[in-house]
């Protein structure tokens, strides 16, 4: 029983505080002497007020200098968690007072300083080592996005908000597979792939990694697109087997082209001489199919030159020369150049920034070929909408022809199914998109088995 309370007092004695404790310190310190002294006194023969007097003013003195010691390490604890509140605030700015003289007090102040003045120089230096995180964030042109536990965007970088044509407030919170990434987070990935993008294909390179906050592994996404360098390599590519075919089909055209007009010309001459010599009409007609296999030659090699010097105005293709101007203006002022096609437009008025000229050849470009597609189908209609989203715009010419049966093929140069095409003009017209940012695909019409015809999709920048 005496155990039970002793541990009893014990508990209650740590549960009060520590200036409470304290002030029972000195209060037992001071009242213990007073005990002694309040025996003397009354053992003394001294009159009964001055005893009274005096218990008084030891009595006064003993709890005045009792709780001023309570109220003196109150004040330097109470100021100690202020300063160490402002700390985890972020405010460093704040330092304790010196003390003259040496002690334990003036020593802790000092340390505390101290820790002050290093973390300040801490968070100054995180300060500046974010803003130069942030603006590396800003201009890389890898798409970067983090996405927590629960797969939800966390971050997105400026790229990843131009690949995605989206905004990042728009999106934060929400699951990744809104932009069609749930894929990628099932294990860390280096690969070559192609999704969709906003009704777009795009082939990507992504690479996945993952970082830990706060105990959370979280997940972070680096997307490049590569789209364009492949575009990029395969032009340069092409460029190249150019220079050496031109260099090695001119050394035999000019030849070729020049003996074939000098040799008409001999026959023709021939062929008169020996007209007014001689009436044999087998000799006529072997001078006649001579010339004609020569014509021929010549047309040919003079086609075949045609065709190297419109294959290289596409490699050396200057820069666009951006204006601005209203995108429905400039198609319904191409509707004039083809009275006779089918063409119905649908879009609202929207201002641009790109070389007019050259969307101008991209159009006529993509509009004889839906043309073409639909000589079987003499009713079928042309229909062009545009629309914008975010910071791009999207042009459609649909038509309603036999459709693309090669796909892989129809950006590869000098390939084409047309009987008089030479296979550049949708090379040329990606290029030209290419130049602007933007970019041009073809695919067929899929809104039911039975809807046949493709599409031609430009997507543009509207902005530089």
């Amino acid at each position: 029983m005496k155990k039970n309370n002793k541990t009893s007092a014990t508990f209650s004695f740590a549960k009060t505080s520590f200036e409470q404790q304290l002030l029972r310190i000195a209060l037992f310190i001071g009242l213990l002497p007073m005990a002694f002294l309040f025996y003397a006194l009354y053992t003394h023969e001294l009159s009964i007020f001055l005893k009274i007097m005096l218990m008084f003013l030891l009595l006064v003195t003993i709890f005045y200098g009792a709780f001023l010691i309570r109220q003196k390490v109150a004040f330097q604890l109470r100021t100690s968690a202020n300063l160490i509140t402002a700390m985890q605030a972020g405010d460093h700015t704040i330092r304790a007072s010196h003390f003259e003289g040496k002690g334990a007090l003036r020593e802790f102040n000092h340390v505390f300083n101290s820790l002050s003045s290093a973390l300040a120089e801490q968070q100054l230096i995180s300060k500046e080592r974010q803003v130069l995180l942030d603006i590396v964030i800003k201009q890389i042109d890898v798409a970067i996005v983090a996405v927590n536990k629960n797969s939800n965007i966390i971050l997105m970088n400026p790229a990843a908000e131009k690949l995605f044509s989206c905004r990042f407030d728009e999106v934060a919170g929400w699951p990744i597979s809104t932009i069609g990434l749930q894929d990628v987070l099932t294990h860390e990935s280096r690969q070559v792939t192609e999704f969709e993008i906003k009704a777009h294909k795009k082939k990507v390179f992504i690479h996945t990694d993952e970082y830990f906050e706060q105990g959370d592994r979280h997940k972070l996404v680096f997307i490049t697109d590569i789209q364009k360098l492949l575009h990029e390599e395969e032009r340069q590519a092409w460029q190249k087997l150019l220079r050496v075919l031109s260099h090695e089909i001119n050394n035999s055209l000019t030849p070729i082209a020049s003996l074939s007009d000098t040799l008409i010309r001999l026959i023709t001459n021939h062929k008169q001489v020996t007209n007014s010599q001689s009436n044999s009409l087998e000799d006529s007609e072997i001078f006649d199919d001579l010339e004609e296999g020569l014509a021929v030659i010549s047309e040919r090699a003079q086609s075949l030159n045609e065709f190297l010097l419109r294959y290289q105005e596409f490699s050396s293709l200057p820069k666009p020369e951006k204006t601005l101007f209203d995108l429905a203006t400039l198609l319904k002022s191409m509707l004039l150049l083809f009275d006779d096609y089918n063409i119905s437009l649908s879009g609202q008025p929207l201002v641009i920034y790109a070389d007019e000229k050259q969307l101008q050849q991209v159009l006529v470009n993509l509009i004889k070929n839906a043309h073409q597609a639909m000589l079987e189908n003499s009713a079928g209609l042309i229909t062009i909408d545009w629309q914008q989203k975010g910071d791009i715009v999207a042009i459609n010419i649909i038509d309603q022809g036999t459709g693309i049966n090669n796909t892989d093929n129809i950006f590869v140069p000098f390939y084409t199914t047309k009987t008089d095409g030479c296979g550049i003009g949708l090379v040329f017209s990606r290029q030209i998109l290419v130049n602007h940012g933007g970019s041009l695909t073809l695919t067929n019409r899929s809104e039911s088995p039975e809807v046949l015809g493709a599409v031609a999709r430009i997507v543009l920048p509207i902005h530089d």
